[in-house]
């Protein structure tokens, strides 16, 4: 079961706290949290992945997908407290270079500028 729940943590800058696997049944549901923040012009996200345990190529490709609208608009993407397995599966698919990474929430805030 995957449960995401968004919090905003000032007027642009929103934390989508991700609990779950991340797979082809409920993909949809991640893109449709990044789509409800992009329709109110919010393009600065942290992703808490604290409690993720799992994400299928479904879920790499969305976060991507997310990753590319959020630099097309002049904000930012942050994955906060990938746990050490997720973290390989960003690393075995030549990801990690251009993406933004912290250690937890702080550390991601800190690197919105926060």
């Amino acid at each position: 079961m995957l449960k995401i729940t968004p919090v905003q943590y000032d007027p642009t800058t929103w934390v989508l706290a991700v609990d779950g696997s991340v797979d082809l049944s409920n993909v949809a549901e991640l893109q449709e949290a990044f789509d409800a923040l992009f329709d109110k012009g919010i393009y600065r996200i942290i992703v808490e992945m604290d409690r993720v345990a799992f994400i299928a190529s479904a879920g790499f490709g969305c976060l991507l997908n997310a990753r590319d609208v959020v630099i097309k608009h002049g904000g930012g993407l942050v994955f906060a407290g990938t746990n050490r397995r997720v973290r390989e599966i960003f690393d075995l698919l030549g990801i990690t270079s251009f993406l933004r990474f912290a250690p937890d929430l702080g550390g991601a805030l800190a690197q919105m500028g926060i």
